[in-house]
């Protein structure tokens, strides 16, 4: 009897899950030669790809390169330091003040994106376009020394704008769909084994024999329909099985304030974190996500989401709090913006913005523009049932908070101020004031290029900040409940600059190697730009499938 004897299947290298990160592993480690097996446990492939706008922000990419534009390999290592680890940076020290790990997993990411790319385009899979439109999120940042030409996404699509909104191509499906259906056409052509219904349980192992305790990763106990099937990794696992939005006890757990849901595909249940648990892997990040803002009232119907709030529509808009105050730049992009959900009030002791409340005019519901961004403010004419109006701003205080009311069991009996009404007119008093002018002093909007470009055409010509415009002086007025969401999160076992999956002692586990949404990702709480989430997913799958691949056949001992 043979090793393979003993196993349903067998491959060189296994890969679980199917989005941007397990295939760019699989095409990887085929590339090198190894047999490749691909295992998805919906009944349909692509994960949280399949619902994106198929963006990857590449660095240094070769269409970049192409153009005679220099990406510094120092300055954009600066900019990934920054952001992902601002307690830490240090732009004198060594290392810019990071931990070696820190320091050689974003090296990584810049040294592997562009050749992750390209391996992509070599084997078929995937033909880029550059946008040279859309600026970095951080663009106003010193930094940023390419602030123009690291975003990449499929040729031959629609505008940019319907590729960041997801909008549906012609056969009804998303981007992120129709992009994945490429992938899978050009895996099958070059003979990658795909199923689906294949959910992994848990690892099998070997005795390492280079330490007590210490494990290699054999194969996979995995369930398909009402039976289980034993795969055989002659050389490695890979997994790129997503996050754990839609776990809701690994949710309260481990981030770091409440949310409501988020656009993860369903099966993002954070399956690694407890699998890889059970080897001994280190866990990592675990309080961040790609943070995003969800219309509240949506969430609780779905809380698998389609459409977040990317950017508030309006000019004459505010988000406020319970309060009434303004806490937050309206206009900064959804990562950054969405973590004001979790300040602490020290005074009432409580997620005093847990929900905040988006207020606008008429002249923004009735504004006919239809905006990419425009979601979750109806269309003029289409009736929801979750915008709340009044034509007086007390009337809309009193409708708003008997919504709450309503909701009250879902929100931990969140409720307006007394002084609610009274402190929204202020609020609208001075932004209205601060609307005439270039700057807002108060929170900046409007300060960096990718406010302004995602904003649309302005109200009128001349205007002095187009995010800004004062608010009808009469209403009605209107009001949407957001809350904290995310696309994903971005904590789990912790890798090392090869992908490979790191013991509680800091050791790699043989044989088991991670990338995408399920591990603890490289690029920490920051989210560099558009596309981050799948650039960071393809770089280190590629980096994860050519290790992979790498390994050496082990023996297996049998089962026990």
């Amino acid at each position: 009897m043979t090793d393979d004897d003993i196993w349903d299947v067998a491959a060189d290298v296994v890969v679980v899950g199917s989005g941007a990160a397990g295939f760019a592993a699989a095409f990887a480690a085929q590339q090198e030669g190894a047999s490749v097996l691909m295992l998805e446990k919906a009944g349909f492939l692509g994960g949280t790809t399949a619902k994106s706008g198929a963006y990857f922000w590449i660095p240094n990419n070769h269409l970049l390169r192409e153009r005679g534009l220099v990406d510094d390999r120092d300055r954009a290592l600066r900019l990934l330091a920054r952001l992902s680890y601002p307690q830490a940076y240090a732009p004198d020290a060594e290392r810019l003040g990071l931990s070696a790990l820190e320091y050689d997993l974003l090296a990584a990411f810049f040294d592997n994106a562009a050749p992750a790319l390209q391996a992509m385009t070599d084997c078929g899979a995937f033909k880029p376009g550059l946008d040279m439109e859309m600026p970095d999120y951080c663009a106003d940042l010193p930094e940023d020394a390419v602030p123009y030409g690291r975003h990449v996404f499929p040729d031959g699509w629609r505008s940019q704008q319907d590729i960041i909104a997801g909008r549906a191509v012609d056969d009804g499906g998303t981007r992120g769909e129709f992009m994945i259906a490429e992938f899978e056409r050009q895996a099958r052509l070059l003979g990658i084994d795909i199923r689906t219904d294949h959910r992994a349980v848990r690892l099998i192992t070997d005795p390492d024999g280079s330490d007590e305790g210490a494990v290699s990763v054999a194969g996979l106990e995995v369930h398909h329909r009402t039976g289980t099937v034993l795969v055989r990794a002659r050389r490695a696992v890979v997994f790129a099985s997503g996050g754990f939005a839609h776990n809701a006890d690994m949710r309260r757990q481990f981030l770091r304030g409440p949310v409501f849901g988020g656009c993860a595909a369903e099966s993002s249940t954070g399956d690694f974190v407890t699998i890889a648990g059970e080897v001994g892997a280190q866990l990592g990040n675990m309080g961040n996500a790609w943070w995003s803002q969800i219309a509240l009232e949506m969430a609780l119907a779905q809380p698998s989401t389609i459409r977040d709030v990317f950017m508030p529509y309006g000019d004459s808009m505010v988000l406020v709090n319970r309060f009434g105050r303004r806490v937050v730049n309206e206009k900064m992009v959804y990562n950054e913006r969405s973590q004001i959900h979790f300040h602490w009030d020290a005074t009432h002791r409580e997620y005093s913005n847990l929900l905040l409340f988006q207020v606008y005019d008429d002249a923004v519901a009735t504004n006919e523009f239809d905006n990419p961004y425009r979601v979750p403010v109806p269309m003029p004419g289409e009736s929801v049932r979750y915008v709340v109006s009044g034509e007086t701003l007390e009337e809309l205080a009193d409708a708003l908070d008997a919504r709450l009311a309503e909701l009250a069991d879902r929100t931990g009996g969140v409720r307006l101020d007394g002084d609610f009404a009274e402190q929204l007119r202020a609020t609208i008093t001075r932004f209205d004031t601060l609307a005439g002018s270039e700057v807002d002093p108060d929170f900046g909007r409007g300060d960096s290029p990718i406010q302004r470009h995602w904003i649309g055409p302005g109200r009128r010509e001349g205007m002095a900040n187009p995010t800004m415009h004062p608010f009808a002086a009469t209403g009605p007025y209107h009001a949407i409940i957001l809350g904290a969401g995310m696309l994903d999160t971005k904590g789990g076992p912790r890798i090392d600059a090869q992908g490979r999956v790191l013991g509680v002692r800091g050791e790699p586990i043989r044989g088991l190697y991670g990338a995408g949404n399920c591990i603890a990702s490289p690029s920490a709480q920051a989210y560099w730009s558009a596309g981050a989430t799948l650039g960071v997913a393809l770089t280190f799958g590629h980096i994860a499938g050519r290790a992979a691949a790498a390994e050496p056949v082990r023996a297996f001992g049998g089962l026990s």
